[in-house]
């Protein structure tokens, strides 16, 4: 039963992934929101990782919105993970790279 539930799931989620991201969205203030409640209400990181990549496939963030979201991980590992994951939607990649410098 749980992996018929997590092939419905990967099915209706695979279109998603398959979409290129090209960042006309860009997440505001309001779905910031609503993706840090979404991930909070996930039990692990696995969990919480899956939710944002998939919300990054539809829209892009800004640094400070990824710093948000890394606070979210309860993991170092995860915070890292997703730091490396989030840099191909980062709108300000000039932030980003200096995060890297320091």
């Amino acid at each position: 039963m749980k992996k018929l539930f997590l092939y419905s799931i990967l099915s209706l989620l695979l279109p998603l992934f398959l979409i290129a991201n090209d960042c006309d969205y860009i997440m505001d203030n309001q779905k910031m929101d609503i993706v840090i409640n979404h991930m909070k209400r996930k039990s692990d990181d696995i969990l919480k990782m899956n939710t944002i990549k998939a919300y990054l496939q539809r829209s892009c963030i800004n640094t400070n919105q990824m710093l948000t979201i890394m606070e979210v991980f309860e993991s170092e590992e995860a915070q890292n993970q997703f730091f490396l994951y989030s840099k191909e939607y980062i709108i300000d990649i000039e932030n980003y790279n200096e995060l890297i410098s320091n």
